[in-house]
């Protein structure tokens, strides 16, 4: 087969689907800390916990690279790749998350420093997660990825795990704001309801 002609990838392994499950729940819960954070809730474990995710998700494309040093390529290509844009913001994502955290410690507190940060890293986490989203709407091996209905299913399903990792979070660190059981109900909705709109353009376009 020549090396021009169309191609259909069947699947990604574990290491790209980590990349997207630590990046999505990474950047939810960095989001939905940074809201529950106006009602005094603690915030830097719960920043702590969404940087962790988020390095994992990116370890775990390191580890699908092969080469490490091959990793450095994913920088050269910002006008064209959503992957190299994602690699950009994650550059700045977890220093400020960091950042965050550190300032929002009980060690080191800085409240001026800290609420600034904490705002700064939910607005990476928010492109972050967008870039993702457009990873996979741009898989030109995977026809079904293409759709546009895919990308609001990749987005709620970010922020329904951060929602989830925010509740678990709160339960071990006390305090999280009343809405927050509420807020994971919503969301859980709003991914059933974009997944079966995903999977209905699916259908209606005869898209494999």
């Amino acid at each position: 087969m020549s090396r021009n002609e169309p191609w259909l990838q069947t699947n990604w392994d574990w290491r790209a689907a980590g990349n997207f499950i630590g990046g999505g729940s990474g950047t939810g819960l960095a989001i939905l800390a940074a809201l529950a954070s106006i009602q005094g809730t603690v915030y830097w474990p719960m920043g702590l916990i969404g940087a962790v995710l988020v390095g994992i998700g990116l370890f775990c494309v390191w580890l699908e690279i092969g080469r490490p040093w091959r990793a450095l390529h994913v920088f050269f290509h910002p006008q064209t790749s959503w992957m190299t844009r994602e690699a950009f913001v994650s550059a700045l994502l977890l220093p400020v998350t960091l950042l965050a955290v550190v300032a929002a410690g009980p060690f080191l507190a800085m409240p001026a420093l800290a609420m600034g940060a904490i705002w700064a890293a939910a607005v990476l986490a928010a492109i972050y997660l967008f870039c993702q989203a457009r990873i996979l709407r741009a898989s030109k091996g995977i026809p079904a990825w293409r759709h546009p209905s895919l990308m609001p299913v990749i987005i709620v399903t970010g922020l329904a795990e951060g929602a989830g990792f925010l509740l678990i979070s709160a339960a071990f660190f006390g305090g999280g704001p009343a809405w927050m059981p509420v807020l994971l109900v919503v969301l859980l909705l709003g991914r059933w309801l974009a997944w079966r709109k995903y999977l209905a353009d699916l259908t209606q376009t005869g898209a494999p």
